[in-house]
């Protein structure tokens, strides 16, 4: 045989020998062991797309027991095909372990032992409810709590559910990221403009690598332009991944970059700056004090603080508390009628940056310098017409400040408010909630008492907590009356709703706690200073305020609630600070006498506030984007590494040699792959015998034994001579070749062996 034809015989059966000679790899279906890269790379895409939420929610606490929902439904479905379970049984598998992990993070204490029960579904539908609800006119960012996570949550397990069935029992590629890439564009639609560029790059990297690792993983055996056929994916994964990170890194650089990019969107779904223009203004409260908004709404030069007051919400549809209709139309025109009991207070409120038509002003307003407004009295809202707010827009207001005493409320005849629908409840509105009104005031002989005493339940029984699902309907009170935690939302809600049970007139009224005393002498009034209270009529008093949110007091108002002043400190809605009273400087009222607006800030603080954080929610937003990122990378790359040796192993040990000639063959060839990596591979036109010979004359390897192993292999490829103790003693001198191959490699090529597939075949053990 001459040496060309040598050396093509030796080729050829290099290469049988490496795929194991005579046998070939089935390529029909795809072992679970050998999609363990796709899967990795998979669960990537489905935590990026778990990020992806971030822009939607106001922080990243969520993040977390997302993830780990993600993560373990990956590794529920991997094991499942390890086992090779059907795919008819391992999906509704799949899906009750989703809702067993959903029911354990979100609804613990409606579980029997480690399962759920009906009421852990009741209570996710219930959610699910809510928010589909409050979907329309939320506008992010959102509250990562209740019905918004338990969804977000749910469709992302999903998603990951069905990527992985796409991809490993339908043999897909391209639409396996169809389930992640929906849920992306919806987060990447609505959510805030946050991390944009960054997510969406990763994203997109993801994707097109997982598309290609799925290509080669169900194509093992198709000629490719890169690598040998029995080794497509080890070979093409790196290549796609380097290919896609460029693809996606592109897309990031020139992306923004193109003509346009930067201009305002075709399509704005909502108002991000307006507070009132909803239909209930307690949609909006949720998003400001979740947001710690420091946006100043407007500012107020008043002698003393209040409640700045917006409106009321007077009906109740089991659904929502909002706005009569027909409520921002005037009547007369004619102002409230001063309270018997009451001073005067003057306003001097110039705007910042609140929108809408209504105007905050004390409760309730007698007179406006100018007549910017109209008073609607059976709201009692100031309405400004025509485009209403605008900003720098100044306005001086009158008010009425009721100072009646507890006394006088306590034998007040327990009449009817005129034409105001203030005790009308649904009929569907639920049995349990009514009795417990009765309960909790049960002791009380007065309508003020009542009221007291509901007022003082919920600032003893409960927990102020804005990580709780928002809401005023039905379910939202009889869930909070459950959880126990809420924000003032829940709190004036329930409050009325269980007052109109007992035959109490109550309402929600909507508006702003004081808001904070500045240099200027003006109360500063932020988004987070958004609150609502209840109100309760009082025959020859009229409406009258109580609060039972936890944290809160309004000024004024502590003879008669019991409660003093505070509201929510400025960096943390569940901190509470006392609310500070302004020196005055004289002002003139207009159309009456002298009377006095803040001048600068100072007042004693009361003695006894309290001054703890709620544990139960931290002010903290969570993690940086970044962060989450780079963990999500460490995890990506520990888990590369963890995972590669073993699906190399496996897929070895799936493809043995059916002859001792083949393993013979294989024995040299790792062998030859390994002395590849120290330069010392073999060249066109030689032998085996020539290749060793060259080897133990210029390495540092041992002769003998590359020498030996190549007068065995060429026995059997060329002389078909094999047997159990020349296969073992191949085996031997390859596994000992291997190791001084890698005894001479530095740190730098140990660790690329360490996640490159090439390498890590070549040095894995036998």
């Amino acid at each position: 045989m001459s040496m060309s034809t040598a050396a093509a015989h030796q080729a050829s059966n290099s290469g049988d020998a490496g795929d194991g000679g005579d046998f070939t790899y089935d390529s029909t279906e795809t072992t679970a062991v050998q999609s363990i890269p796709a899967s990795v790379l998979l669960l990537a895409l489905s935590a990026l797309t778990a990020v992806g939420f971030t822009r939607i929610f106001a922080d990243t606490k969520f993040l977390g027991s997302m993830l780990f929902i993600v993560v373990s439904l990956h590794a529920f479905c991997l094991a499942l095909r390890l086992f090779k379970v059907r795919g008819y049984i391992a999906i509704p598998a799949a899906f009750a372990v989703m809702f067993t992990l959903l029911a354990w993070k979100y609804y613990p204490d409606t579980m029997s032992g480690p399962f759920p029960t009906s009421e852990s579904w009741q209570a996710f539908l219930a959610d699910l409810q809510l928010a589909r609800g409050q979907f329309p006119s939320s506008v992010a960012p959102v509250a990562a709590v209740g019905g918004f996570i338990a969804l977000a949550t749910a469709s992302t397990a999903t998603a990951a559910i069905l990527s992985d069935a796409f991809a490993f029992r339908a043999y897909g590629r391209v639409e396996t990221t169809v389930p992640n890439a929906v849920l992306f564009i919806f987060a990447s639609a609505l959510g805030a403009d946050r991390h944009r560029v960054a997510i969406t790059t990763a994203w997109l990297a993801c994707a097109l690598a997982v598309i290609a690792a799925l290509r080669v993983t169900h194509a093992q055996v198709e000629h490719v332009w890169i690598g040998k056929r029995s080794r497509v994916l080890a070979r093409s994964l790196p290549v796609a991944a380097v290919l896609a990170g460029c693809a996606a890194a592109g897309a990031a650089i020139v992306g923004p970059r193109l003509p346009g990019a930067g201009e305002a969107a075709l399509f704005k779904p909502s108002k991000k700056s307006d507070v009132t223009q909803v239909l209930s203004p307690l949609v909006d409260i949720r998003s400001r004090l979740v947001t710690l908004s420091d946006t100043e709404l407007f500012t107020v030069a008043a002698a003393e603080p209040n409640y700045w007051r917006a409106t009321a919400l007077t009906e109740f549809d089991g659904s929502t508390w909002k706005l009569p209709d027909g409520n921002l139309a005037p009547v007369d025109g004619s102002f409230a009628t001063p309270a018997l009991q009451s001073h005067n207070l003057v306003q001097q409120i110039r705007i910042s940056a609140l929108g809408g038509n209504l105007l905050p002003a004390a409760y309730s307003a007698v007179s406006l310098q100018d007549g910017k407004a109209y008073w609607v009295d059976k709201t009692g809202t100031l309405v400004v017409p025509g485009i209403g707010l605008q900003k720098g827009a100044d306005y001086t207001i009158v008010s009425s400040i009721t100072d009646v005493a507890a006394s006088l409320l306590g034998t007040a005849p327990e009449a009817l408010p005129p034409d105001d629908p203030s005790i009308t409840l649904p009929k569907d509105f639920p049995e349990s909630v009514t009795q417990t009104a009765f309960e909790v005031t049960a002791a009380g002989t007065s309508r003020y008492d009542k009221a007291l005493a509901l007022q003082n339940w919920f600032r003893s029984q409960f927990v102020y907590d804005l990580t709780v699902q928002r809401g005023h309907s039905d379910d939202a009170i009889e869930n909070f009356l459950r959880v126990r935690r809420g924000f003032c939302e829940q709190f004036s809600g329930a409050f009325a709703a269980m007052a109109r049970s007992v035959g109490i007139p109550a309402r929600v009224a909507v508006g702003f706690t004081p808001g904070d005393v500045a240099a200027d002498g003006r109360y500063h009034v932020f988004g987070r200073n958004a609150h609502a209270w209840p109100e309760v009529w009082f025959q020859d008093v009229g409406w009258v305020s109580f609060e039972p949110t936890p944290g809160r007091g309004q000024p004024g108002a502590q003879e008669r609630t019991g409660v003093i002043p505070q509201q929510a400190d400025a960096g943390d809605p569940n901190s509470v600070t006392p609310i500070t009273t302004a020196t005055t400087t004289p002002v003139t009222q207009p159309g009456g006498p002298t009377t006095t607006a803040a001048n600068t800030p100072g007042g004693t603080p009361p003695t006894s506030v309290p001054t703890s954080t709620n544990s139960s929610s931290s002010s903290s937003n969570g993690p940086s984007i970044w962060l989450v990122l780079v963990v999500l990378l460490i995890a990506a790359v520990a888990t590369w590494a963890f995972a590669l040796p073993l699906v190399l192993r496996r897929i070895r040990l799936t493809r043995p040699p059916t002859t001792s000639q083949q393993a013979i063959a294989r024995s040299w060839q790792r062998a030859t792959h390994a002395l590849a990596l120290i330069g010392a591979g073999p060249r066109a036109g030689e032998t085996f015998i020539e290749h060793a010979h060259r080897v133990g004359a210029d390495f540092d390897i041992d002769a003998h034994a590359v020498q030996q192993l190549a007068l065995d292999c060429t026995a059997a490829i060329y002389g078909n001579r094999g047997s159990e103790i020349r296969v073992q003693r191949a085996e031997q001198l390859s596994a000992d070749i291997v190791l001084a191959v890698k005894d001479q490699l530095d740190a730098r090529q140990r660790l690329i062996a360490v996640f490159d597939p090439r390498m890590a075949e070549v040095l894995l053990p036998a």
